[in-house]
Order: structure tokens, then C-alpha cells, then sequence
């Protein structure tokens, strides 16, 4: 009840320019949370190559944790949910021409995305891993980042990924460039066909790969990077931003992001309201 009190009272300030905002939002003309009340619609870009975070069911149904937190979002807003799907290479022209209000599945919470987009509460941690295949015993002949010195690397081919990669002590000594690809079922394809020695995931993706679909994955070495996961908005978007940040919250307090969690990753690892 006491969420659903301040959402009309943000609906109420949104939609008659009440002039008690945020200081930060009273320069701009914020209808964010207008427009998707009006609309009767919450519009999300996902990315369905990022498992368990989205993903296409085997009847062609776009699912996952990220698309169940989209649909409470909209539930609690009274309004249905449409998803997207977008990639990496555009996911955020998708953002800036309002094709989506936001975007999830794996929007890393930096400072550079923090400077260009509105980004909500994080709520998932993650990893970028080096992932190879063991055989059928459990043997591998690769135990350390040395051991793919100008060996067949691959990776998605996200500018942020990339960067972090290359710089990374696993091409330290590495002189063999890197093979991208434009999405992670394509990555995937090519390290079980035996077309890569390694690939660079997200843990997120690993977990669910060696638990739900029991693939001979091995994470070697250490993490590339640890980072965060959040929305992204419209720099300018500060009332739907103020809203999904109020329903994560909620969600984390009753319990309800706990569920979804449990559901696409056998235990609770959402980060709301826990740092």
C-alpha cells in the first residue's frame, strides 16, 4: 500500500507539473512515467543472448530474470509489459529514440554509462570469466591463463568488454588477437564445435550453462573484472527512474526479488537493498 501511495503521488506530480519536484528534474520536462501510465505500457529492451538474464524458450518466448522483474515492474504500474529485443550493437540507439523506457540484461553500472544514461539501483553482481570445455573424464589440457597464450580466444564484441579483455593478465603475453562475435549464442556455438580454445563470459551466463543445461564448462583463473548490473534510462527519465528504483526496492524488502532469484539461479543473489 505505502508503495503504491508514492507512485500516485509521482504519477500526480508528473502529470500536473507539481512544483515540488527533485531540484535535479525541475529544469526539464520529465514525462517519463506520464507517458507509460498513459500508454498503458512499459516498453523493455532485452538482450535474449545473455541466459539466465533473458532468453528465448524453446517455444520462442522471450523469458528469464530479468524479463520476470520487467513484468512486476509493469504489474505494479497497471500497465502491460513489451519487450524488445535488442544487442549489444544496438541497444542504445534502441534507448535514445525511445524505441524502449529502459534497458536491462547486463547494462554494466560504471562511471561512463553513468555520465551518459540515468542508471537505477544496481541489483546484480557479475564477472567477466575465461571459460573452456573439459572432455567427457573431466580432463582439460588448459589450467591457466599462460596455458591460451596464442590460443583461439573469443568474445562478444561489446566496445566495454573488449577494453576490459585486452588489458586484462590474460593478454599479458597473448600476441594472437581475440575473435568476436555479435552475440553470446554464436560465442557459445563456437567454443562447443571445438572453434575456440576459450571464451570470455559473464558468470551469470557460466552458472546457468553448468547448472540448467549441464554443459562441460570450466571457469580458469581469475575474474577479468567483477562489476554490477543496472537499468538504464534517458539521461533525463528521473520520474520512471525514481519509480522502478522505489519498486526494486519494495521487491527486495517483501521478498519478491529473493523469488525470482531463487527461480533462474538456484539461491538469492540479487544485491538490492543488501550494501
Amino acid at each position: 500500500m505505502k508503495v503504491r501511495i508514492v507512485f500516485s503521488i509521482v504519477l500526480l506530480c508528473t502529470v500536473f507539473s507539481c512544483t515540488k519536484q527533485k531540484e535535479s528534474m525541475s529544469a526539464t520536462n520529465d514525462s517519463s512515467l506520464a507517458k507509460v501510465i498513459v500508454n498503458k505500457e512499459l516498453v523493455v529492451g532485452v538482450d535474449p543472448s545473455l541466459p539466465p538474464l533473458s532468453f528465448y524458450s524453446s517455444t520462442g518466448k522471450i523469458i528469464g530474470y530479468d524479463v520476470d522483474i520487467a513484468r512486476e515492474i509493469a504489474n505494479r504500474l497497471g500497465v502491460k509489459l513489451r519487450l524488445v529485443p535488442v544487442s549489444v550493437e544496438d541497444r542504445v540507439q534502441q534507448l535514445e529514440s525511445r524505441v524502449v523506457d529502459y534497458l536491462a540484461s547486463g547494462f554494466v553500472n560504471n562511471q561512463k554509462n553513468a555520465e551518459r544514461f540515468f542508471l537505477s539501483t544496481p541489483y546484480l553482481r557479475d564477472a567477466l570469466v575465461v571459460v573452456i570445455m573439459h572432455n567427457f573424464t573431466g580432463e582439460t589440457p588448459f589450467h591457466t591463463f599462460a596455458d591460451l597464450r596464442n590460443k583461439r580466444i573469443g568474445m562478444i564484441s561489446d566496445a566495454d568488454v573488449v577494453e576490459t579483455v585486452l588489458h586484462s593478465p590474460l593478454y599479458a603475453d597473448n600476441t594472437r588477437q581475440p575473435f568476436f562475435y555479435p552475440r553470446m549464442e554464436k560465442l557459445l556455438i563456437a567454443l562447443d564445435y571445438g572453434q575456440l580454445e576459450a571464451a570470455i563470459m559473464n558468470l551469470v551466463t557460466y552458472y546457468s550453462k553448468i547448472t540448467k543445461e549441464k554443459k562441460p564448462y570450466r571457469a580458469i583463473g581469475d575474474p577479468l573484472i567483477i562489476s554490477t548490473y543496472s537499468y538504464a534510462l534517458r539521461n533525463g527519465d528521473g520520474e520512471l527512474l525514481e519509480v522502478i528504483n522505489l519498486i526494486l526496492d519494495d521487491m527486495a524488502k517483501n521478498g519478491r526479488l529473493r523469488e525470482i532469484s531463487v527461480k533462474w539461479f538456484g539461491a538469492d543473489v540479487s544485491i538490492v537493498g543488501k550494501h
